[in-house]
Formats: structure tokens, C-alpha cells, sequence
């Protein structure tokens, strides 16, 4: 079981990879020169050759994969914000447990899952390309969901003190009634047990 569980956690790794790669894609949040095609998940999608961002991503899931392979992740958020930290939008990255998935009764060979995915790069595309251009100041980053237990534990783990990571009080930080929130759910994937879900704070 151990040896399967680590196997579907590096697959809903790679599928999030993708997915950060083709949201910053798709809204621009970097020169589209910096993206490469490539054919993933049997459909073309555009992925960062951009040694710091490439750099950047490669240490955040490398954080998310061992959060969730101890079950302690409960969401990947990626942030494009502005400098003074105003979000413009949010994506959440929903993780259910992926010990419940059950390779030998459930989409064996991850067909289902990788039609998923296709569908879901498809209908992001479509709905994204929708939004207003973000303002040149644009900026990203990625913040992971766990228990204040994990996050201690982790952030002891000397395999992690090369990119440290520090808790953010402002996760859930209260909207002002000034603030106009609308929400646009983008995709969900429940094959492996993940969901997608988009905040578009406005």
C-alpha cells in the first residue's frame, strides 16, 4: 500500500505542476517566451523553461508532496497579488486524502483521471481567457494549507531548511465590506480525490 499511495502522490504532484503552469500561462503573469509547449496528459500545454521560476515551483511541491504524503496538506493556494499583498486572484487547490483512492477498483489506468485533467485544462482556458488582463505589477507566490502541528514538524525537517518556509497570518484573513468578491469555480478533478476551486477577488 505504502509503495501505491507514494505512486498516486506523485501523480496528483504532476497534475498540479501542470496546473500552476497553465493558470501563470494563461493570465500572463510572466512573458509567454519563458513557457515551452509540451504534450501532456495527451493534450498541448505550456510549461515554464524559466530557471528561477522552474526553481521556485520544483520547492514548493516539493513541500506539498511531503506534506501530503504524511496526509497533512489541505490546500495549495496560488496567489497573484500585488506588492503591498491585495490579492487579485486566488486559486485553491482542494486535497482530499489520497489514501482513499484504490488503484486496483478505481480507474486503474488513471484514464478517467487523465480525461479529467484534458477537460480541465480546456474549461480553464475557456473561462479564464474571459477575465480582465491582470495590471503589470502582477506578482505570484504559492501558500500550502496544513495543521500548526505538521508545520512545526516540518519546518525542523533538515531537508527543508534550504527554502524555508514561515506561516502566514493572512490566510484567512477577514474580507472588508468594501471588498467585492466573486466566485468563479473553474474545474473540479475527483478522480484522485482532488478539487479545484478559483477565487476571483475583484
Amino acid at each position: 500500500m505504502d509503495g501505491l499511495f507514494l505512486e498516486i502522490t506523485d501523480i496528483v504532484i504532476e497534475a498540479l505542476e501542470v496546473l500552476l503552469n497553465h493558470i501563470l500561462y494563461l493570465r500572463d503573469v510572466y512573458p509567454t517566451q519563458i513557457f515551452k509547449k509540451r504534450r501532456i496528459y495527451n493534450t498541448p500545454v505550456y510549461i515554464s523553461i524559466y530557471p528561477p521560476l522552474n526553481s521556485y515551483l520544483y520547492n514548493v511541491l516539493k513541500s506539498a508532496r511531503e506534506l501530503l504524503k504524511n496526509n497533512e496538506l489541505r490546500c495549495l493556494e496560488a496567489k497573484l497579488y500585488k506588492e503591498d499583498s491585495a490579492n487579485y486572484e486566488v486559486y485553491r487547490f482542494m486535497i482530499a486524502n489520497p489514501i482513499a483512492f484504490n488503484k486496483e477498483k478505481q480507474d486503474e489506468f488513471l484514464i478517467d483521471f487523465e480525461e479529467q485533467i484534458r477537460a480541465s485544462l480546456y474549461l480553464m482556458a475557456e473561462r479564464l481567457k474571459l477575465l480582465p488582463k491582470l495590471p503589470n505589477d502582477a506578482r505570484f507566490k504559492v501558500l500550502l494549507q496544513t495543521t500548526q502541528a505538521a508545520f512545526v514538524k516540518f519546518s525542523q525537517n533538515p531537508h527543508h531548511q534550504n527554502f524555508p518556509w514561515i506561516c502566514s497570518n493572512c490566510v484567512d484573513r477577514p474580507t472588508s465590506k468594501q471588498e467585492e468578491i466573486s466566485l468563479l469555480p473553474l474545474t473540479s478533478i475527483k478522480s484522485l480525490n482532488i478539487s479545484l476551486m478559483a477565487d476571483i477577488v475583484r
